[in-house]
């Protein structure tokens, strides 16, 4: 419960501290009374800034609580995915072409399903590419314990 109290505790109270003060100084900027002194504007923009680290450190540690918990439904949905692509691509560049080459030897017509590879692949790519940042993190973890 720790993570879930420092998530609700310390993150959300400061973001919502800072986007009531910078939902103001965004109104302003949206009526038209630009900000025109350069202190304020490196202000708003540094709020920015602390805003969206706070929402990405909160989304990590919601992440991580899920990847601690031992329950498979919390934990083990992104190797569903993962198996879900895997079994996806198998069916779709081997699965059914080997499919409809059998039924066309035996002479009766099947139309196989065609899966949409665009949405496999895309999905596909974002889970090699976080895959790529835990191993890199991993190597990088490796070489600083020696």
């Amino acid at each position: 419960m720790a993570i879930w109290e420092s998530i609700l505790g310390g993150g959300v109270g400061s973001v919502l501290t800072g986007v009531g003060t910078l939902a103001k100084d965004i109104r302003e900027a949206i009526t038209g009374e630009a900000i025109s002194d350069p202190n304020k504007k490196l202000e708003v923009e540094s709020k920015l800034m602390e805003l969206d680290y706070l929402v990405i450190k909160a989304q990590t540690d919601i992440n991580t609580a899920e990847a601690q918990n031992p329950n498979m439904f919390v934990s083990g949905w992104r190797p569903a995915v993962g198996w879900c692509c895997a079994l996806a691509l198998f069916w779709q560049f081997i699965g059914s072409p080997m499919f409809q080459w059998g039924c066309a030897l035996s002479g009766k017509v099947v139309a196989a399903p065609v899966l949409d590879t665009g949405s496999l692949m895309t999905i596909l790519m974002a889970m090699l590419g976080m895959g790529g940042m835990r191993t890199y993190e991993k190597i990088k973890s490796s070489q600083s314990n020696h």
